[in-house]
């Protein structure tokens, strides 16, 4: 519990340290620091499941290198990271797990690691480089936010539900070795595989020849079952035995149980050669993966350059492209600026010669008028020349009248012939300036003369009559 004290002292006075770690342990981890750890057992047992259930390669070498999954997650969950992961990593796991309430994020972040860290561990071929992988690897997450991600959003089959199942499961196996252990009796250890049943008997041999008859052959039927599973290509044990070809040893062993231990030690010499075979061909696909990696990433790398170079490329027109529309922008403006100006001359032009129209047409309505008026005065003037031919032969006529004896009257007024001889030098030169000045007088004949010759024409009929 040291390192939650150590935790919880840096984030918070004393008095409030200490009542945060009583609260944290009744709550959150109740039973797991308790003197025979049993919940943290169990939590081992749930967290070995889990891994062999995701990862069956990599709890398959950690069998074959004689390891259980407990001696390197067993630290993790008992310090809950604090001296695994570095320090904002830990902090991260540790907002998730005060936030969620539970231990969930303890499991979800531990089978992140194995992730993370799996296929690295399954290239080392001793117990100590694993662990020692592990621990420098772990020690190294300095992505939190990635950790956090892969645990969270990787694992969410992993829920407290789940949790509480798998402990029922494993609790009353745990509860059974601790009353036993507590009694002082033979305590049965928990089944492993066989990988490291037989790493167990390779350094040990005398510890099968300590178990009892019924155990040693249930564990030879056990073994043969699993031998029998590896190789379901053989027919029987036999002849998996005599594919060993052992005959002429087993003659040279004096007794049946050295026969069985020398037996046990060559089928464990062949399961660890078939295994290592096994590893060395997982270690050439691995190998081969990387080579198919690295060729794609050649590949890939190659097309990523290439794909810059049309970018770049296209980039490039496409500034060019930008400068022509540019360019073109411009020229436009100005077309349309030209354009405005012969608009503007166009609408100014039309306006003038509109302006033009209607002067044109006023003038052409006066002309018309004028003409109108000529055309009035011309008849009026033929009008007056013909009154005046007729005064002048009027005239003409009364002076020859007079001059003949008998038209002479010697009770007719003295003034009439002066007044018929005014009258016609009257007419004679109206008519005479009427000739010289015929273009300037051609309105004063409508507005003076007219009514003057009117009424002297009147005049003049009046005295014919």
């Amino acid at each position: 519990m040291n390192f939650f004290a150590g935790i919880l002292l840096l984030m918070m006075p004393e008095e409030n340290a200490f009542w945060a770690l009583v609260g944290l342990i009744d709550e959150y981890f109740d039973g797991c620091y308790s003197q025979e750890m049993i919940e943290s057992q169990v939590d081992q047992l749930v967290f070995e499941e889990l891994v062999r259930e995701r990862f069956p390669k990599l709890v398959n070498h950690l069998d074959y290198l004689g390891m259980q999954v407990a001696w390197i997650s067993g630290p993790w969950f008992l310090s809950i990271f604090v001296n695994v992961l570095p320090w904002e990593s830990v902090l991260r796991v540790w907002d998730v797990l005060l936030f969620e309430g539970n231990r969930v994020m303890l499991f979800r972040t531990a089978l992140a690691l194995m992730e993370l860290y799996g296929p690295a561990v399954v290239t080392t071929k001793d117990a100590g480089d694993a662990i020692t992988l592990f621990q420098s690897l772990t020690g190294s997450t300095f992505d939190s936010s990635q950790l956090v991600l892969t645990a969270c959003m990787g694992f969410l089959n992993v829920t407290e539900d789940r949790l509480l199942a798998l402990r029922e499961k494993h609790r009353p196996a745990v509860l059974a070795v601790t009353q036993e252990r507590s009694k002082g009796g033979p305590v049965k250890k928990d089944p492993k595989g066989l990988a490291s049943k037989l790493y167990s008997f390779k350094h040990d041999p005398d510890s099968f020849m300590k178990e009892t008859k019924p155990e040693e052959c249930s564990g030879v039927k056990k073994t043969d079952n699993k031998i029998s599973d590896s190789n379901s290509n053989s027919a029987s044990m036999d002849e998996f035995l005599n594919s060993l070809n052992i005959d002429s040893h087993m003659d040279s062993l004096p007794g049946l149980q050295e026969q069985v231990v020398w037996l046990k030690v060559e089928l464990c010499r062949t399961l660890e050669d078939k295994r290592a075979a096994t590893l060395r061909a997982e270690e050439l696909e691995t190998a081969l993966m990387e080579m198919v990696k690295e060729d794609n990433r050649r590949q890939l790398s190659a097309r990523v350059e290439q794909l810059e170079q049309e970018v770049a490329d296209l980039r490039h027109t496409l500034n060019d492209k930008k400068e022509q529309e540019k360019a073109m922008l411009e020229v436009l403006m100005r077309v349309e600026q030209e354009q405005k100006v012969t608009e503007d001359a166009r609408i100014a032009a039309e306006q003038d010669v509109a302006a033009q129209k209607y002067a044109v047409h006023v003038l052409q309505e006066k002309y018309e008028k004028a003409m109108a008026s000529v055309a009035q005065m011309e008849k009026r003037v033929v009008m007056a020349e013909s009154m005046l031919e007729a005064t002048l032969q009027y005239e003409s006529g009364q002076v020859k009248a007079l001059s003949s004896p008998r038209s002479t009257r010697p009770d007719s007024p003295q003034g009439a012939p002066a007044k018929r001889t005014g009258l016609l030098s009257f007419g004679l030169g109206w008519h005479d300036r009427n000739k010289a000045k015929p273009s300037n007088l051609n309105e004063m004949k409508s507005a003076n003369e007219g009514p003057e010759m009117s009424s002297t024409a009147t005049e003049a009929i009046g005295q014919q009559e």
